[in-house]
């Protein structure tokens, strides 16, 4: 009878564990969806339920994030670390990451770079050392942020890297200490010449837009599907303040499953350029219905700039806070998310 009784609480036990990994695979998909607040209550159902704490906590934090609420994600994200179990290390620097960007959500600055030294004296990588390098550079200490970032460059540098490194720079009206950077990305560029995209890229950057359209077109006959390409072709168009054949370019992709949403991007910049925030914001939904998620960033930071030109600032100011907690270490939606607060 005893062994009996004892097996029923196996199973019973067996059933809740399974229930409670179901409810917690259905949070997270709740969350990369963006149902923030649905993804928030179904990992406290799996709190409730006494299973994956840590992985559950860490999930309320993101959630939180998400909803701009960075102080009670902060408490979030510590008790995840404080339920690690088996978790790898991998797991618990994310934690900790998320954590430090919430620190400095919070103005923090002195505990997220605790955290962010912690991560790099233990293990230094390319990610914590760029965070690092952000954060001094946003509290104006150029010459350990360029340290920084040299080391992140250092353990394996990609064209990407050096990049978001000058746009950093370029966000905080520095794009003159970010010109190495970008002369670093110049030769990357030039020592591939099949990279179109990227050679097409420094040229943006650099105003040399007659080359930027040249090169970007080449890129395009050679690759319609190269939506990337695309976009940027589009973004050079309306940098020299020709509208139309921006618009042309866009709606010549509308069609195509690969370019679609980013072409839907487009035609919203189109919109802004010429003061229609009602249809770029349709266009804007448009893309997001495609659900592409590499186009889908853009699409989220233009609808916030779409409510602030409408003068809807409780929606900016909300999609600002979900898209900072979706995008962290995205310094054009910090940008946004402050200016927002600060109003």
């Amino acid at each position: 009878m005893l062994a009996a009784a004892s097996l029923a609480a196996l199973l019973l036990a067996g059933c809740a564990r399974s229930d409670a990994k179901a409810a917690y695979t259905a949070a997270c998909a709740a969350l990369e969806s963006g149902d923030a607040a649905a993804a928030e209550e179904g990992f406290r159902g799996v709190i409730n339920a006494g299973y994956f704490l840590s992985h559950a906590y860490r999930g309320i934090g993101l959630a939180q994030m998400r909803q701009g609420d960075f102080a009670d994600a902060c408490i979030s994200l510590e008790k995840s670390l404080l339920y690690i179990e088996d978790e790898s290390d991998g797991f618990i620097r994310d934690v900790n990451l998320y954590l430090a960007f919430c620190r400095e959500r919070q103005g923090q600055y002195d505990k997220a770079m605790e955290i962010l030294n912690t991560l790099i004296m233990k293990s230094p990588d390319t990610e914590s050392l760029y965070l690092r390098g952000r954060l001094n550079l946003r509290n104006g200490d150029l010459k350990a942020a360029r340290k920084d970032f040299d080391q992140a460059i250092s353990m394996g540098a990609d064209y990407d890297l050096y990049i978001n490194i000058y746009e950093l720079y370029e966000s905080e009206d520095k794009s003159g200490d970010g010109a190495y950077y970008l002369e670093e990305a110049l030769e990357a560029a030039a020592s591939n010449e099949d990279d179109l995209y990227n050679q097409g890229l420094v040229s943006y950057y650099l105003q040399n837009y007659e080359e930027a359209k040249d090169t970007l077109i080449r890129a395009v006959r050679r690759d319609s599907g190269d939506s990337r390409s695309v976009f940027l072709l589009g973004k050079v168009y309306l940098a020299m303040d020709d509208v139309a054949d921006a618009r042309a370019v866009f709606r010549e992709h509308t069609d195509d499953k690969g370019t679609a949403a980013y072409a839907y991007n487009g035609l919203a910049l189109c919109d802004i350029a010429v003061e229609d925030y009602e249809n770029a914001l349709q266009n804007v939904r448009a893309g997001l219905e495609i659900g592409d998620p590499e186009a889908e960033q853009g699409l989220l930071f233009n609808e916030i700039v779409i409510c602030e030109h409408m003068r809807d600032w409780s929606a900016a100011k909300a999609k600002a806070a979900a898209y900072v907690g979706r995008y962290p270490s995205d310094a054009a939606g910090l940008r946004e998310y402050e200016f927002l607060v600060s109003r």
